[in-house]
């Protein structure tokens, strides 16, 4: 027996806007955010996806102008209406390596539509990120 999976699933649309991060294809995530969507980042607010995207973007943007590279990976954590993503940065500059975690917590409408990212730093990982900006001599 087939199992169906609603277009409004969670874990689904929660995997395709993070797959589409990813990729760095933010049109394609735009698809999945509310036009009132809040994105709190600890230190910023973003409100609509105009925003929202526009600070993924930039982030990629910078990364893509002062890295060797970087891979965008992601984990989806949880069930039902208490998703995460794991975000995994796997960055390379100079000859050296560093992956950077952090999670952000989505929530998701009956629409299957994301309202509101929350971003999580996880214990350590900024302070290592860092460090590693400091060994490669990169200002951020």
């Amino acid at each position: 027996m087939d199992v169906k999976i609603s277009a409004t699933d969670p874990r689904i649309i929660a995997k395709r806007f993070a797959q589409a991060l990813d990729r760095c294809d933010f049109a394609e995530a735009g698809r999945y955010l509310s036009d009132d969507c809040c994105y709190q980042t600890g230190h910023e607010e973003f409100v609509g996806p105009q925003a929202i995207l526009a600070s993924y973007s930039g982030s990629a943007d910078w990364a893509s102008q002062n890295l060797d590279q970087v891979i965008y990976e992601s984990e989806i954590e949880g069930e039902g209406a208490n998703l995460s993503v794991l975000y995994i940065d796997k960055i390379t500059h100079g000859g050296q390596a560093h992956d950077y975690r952090c999670r952000q917590h989505l929530s998701i409408n009956e629409a299957g539509v994301i309202f509101k990212i929350i971003h999580e730093e996880l214990p350590g990982e900024r302070e290592k990120l860092n460090e590693f900006w400091t060994r490669c001599g990169i200002h951020r």
